[in-house]
């Protein structure tokens, strides 16, 4: 498949804002809701804050990317063919991407826990409805514009070697830093190694749609098969 059009850029004032944001999502959003939580005592359910962070992080991509999606959104009515295999072909790529990685997981540690899967899994079972909408209508925006739009992106020009290996190594870091602690060195390997079939074949629908919504929906298809299944 050809790749469709040029993605749609980040601006500059877009670029700078969206690093600096995401600096204080990794550095001290979470902090800062736990602290809220407990010193006002609003007695909120990790599910509830959890929650509250990825409709922060939703609200601040519609703020900081409103022009960057809607030049993305006009790339999905102007090329709905190559998003519609863009999205097609990379979920098939990310289950058999991720079917090969759990082999060989299975080979190298084969009681492997994913505590971030766990987590999900345990608040999803108190608030099915909170996390459902937070993991497959907030998240998947979030995500791939600060990931793809924006790190992927802005390397991509520069390194299309670098733009895959950084954005993906830097999904993975989002989903597993805190549990750093949790896992033996070999685990985090394993940890880490889980989250890169995402990060690749997400890099790689957006490409070849050309529009950040290729791999929102694909982010968001997977969120909702997986918490399913770890319901």
């Amino acid at each position: 498949m050809k790749k469709a059009a040029s993605n749609p850029s980040l601006s500059q004032q877009e670029t700078l804002s969206g690093f600096i944001y995401l600096a204080f999502q990794f550095l001290c959003l979470p902090s800062l809701l736990r602290w809220g939580n407990r010193e006002f005592g609003f007695g909120l359910s990790t599910a509830e804050v959890n929650f509250i962070y990825y409709l922060v992080n939703f609200l601040a991509v519609i703020l900081i990317f409103h022009n960057f999606l809607g030049h993305n959104l006009t790339q999905v009515t102007q090329h709905p063919a190559y998003f519609c295999q863009a999205v097609i072909l990379g979920l098939f790529a990310y289950y058999a991407c991720l079917w090969a990685v759990n082999w060989v997981m299975d080979l190298l540690t084969p009681h492997f826990s994913n505590y971030n899967d766990a987590a999900i899994a345990d608040m999803s079972r108190g608030s099915y409805f909170l996390m459902l909408v937070g993991t497959v209508i907030l998240v998947p925006p979030a995500e791939e514009c600060f990931f793809r739009g924006l790190v992927f992106r802005n390397l991509y020009g520069k390194s299309h070697w670098a733009a895959y290996v950084v954005s993906m190594l830097v999904f993975a870091a989002i989903h597993i830093l805190g549990y750093i602690g949790m896992y033996s060195p070999l685990e985090l390997v394993m940890a880490v190694l889980q989250y890169l079939p995402a990060g690749l074949c997400l890099a790689w629908a957006y490409t070849k749609a050309g529009t950040i919504f290729a791999p929102i929906l694909i982010h968001a298809c997977v969120n909702f098969l997986t918490i399913q299944k770890l319901r």
